[in-house]
Parts: C-alpha cells; structure tokens; sequence
C-alpha cells in the first residue's frame, strides 16, 4: 500500500459525493477498504471501523446527506495530511474536521477522519 494519499481518486471521491453517486464512489474504494473515525466521545462518528468499499460508500453519503440539511456554511481545503492527501473542513474559522486518504496507487484504501476537537485545536484554517 502507498500512502500518496490517493492523488488520483481524491477529486473522484469529492465528485461522487456531491453526486450522491454510490456506485461511484465504490468504484473509487478498494474492496477491502476501511474507514476509521474519531470523534473523542464529543463528536459524532462511527463507534468501530467500517470496512469494506460498499459499506464506506454508504456511509459517506449518508453522512453527507445529513449535513446537507443544516444552516451551516462549511469550507473545505484539500491539504497534506500526516503524509497523505487530505482534506481540512471547517466552519466559522474552526476546524471541524479532518479526512486523509491512503491509496494503494489506484483506489483508495483507507480513510481516516478526526473530528475529535482535542486533536484538531492546533489546526489553523
């Protein structure tokens, strides 16, 4: 596995959730694909890993379903994250969240995500 940060796949995965598009982003995720989340027990995010492209596919777009609903302005920053291309969403000059991506050279085989606000307080947007 590469941790290039799945250079390529990256702006797919942007477009295929805003798309709504779930084959797509499976398509963009490795079979064995995990996601791994952290919200510190103050945010909210998955309680176990997610495993499998289908399943991180689904979950991504479900979250993103559910933030489309909220009056809240969020702007997202594609970044270098811990060595892999990521990206650094915040709201109101406050990082919320932090998302890297790990490919294997084709697809993307892992996802981590830190909305833990201990963790990510150092961060400036």
């Amino acid at each position: 596995m590469r941790g290039d940060g799945g250079v390529a796949a990256q702006p797919g995965v942007g477009a295929a959730v805003a798309s709504g598009d779930v084959s797509a982003l499976t398509a963009l995720l490795r079979e064995d694909a995990v996601l791994l989340s952290d919200g510190g027990g103050i945010k909210r995010a998955a309680l176990n890993p997610i495993l499998g492209g289908a399943r991180i596919a689904r979950f991504l777009l479900g979250g993103a379903r559910k933030f489309a609903g909220r009056d809240v302005a969020m702007q997202s920053e594609a970044r270098m994250v811990n060595g892999a291309l990521g990206v650094v969403s915040s709201s109101g000059g406050v990082v919320e969240q932090v998302l890297s991506i790990v490919a294997d050279g084709e697809r993307i085989a892992a996802i981590y995500v830190v909305r833990n606000p201990q963790k990510l307080a150092h961060l400036r947007v």
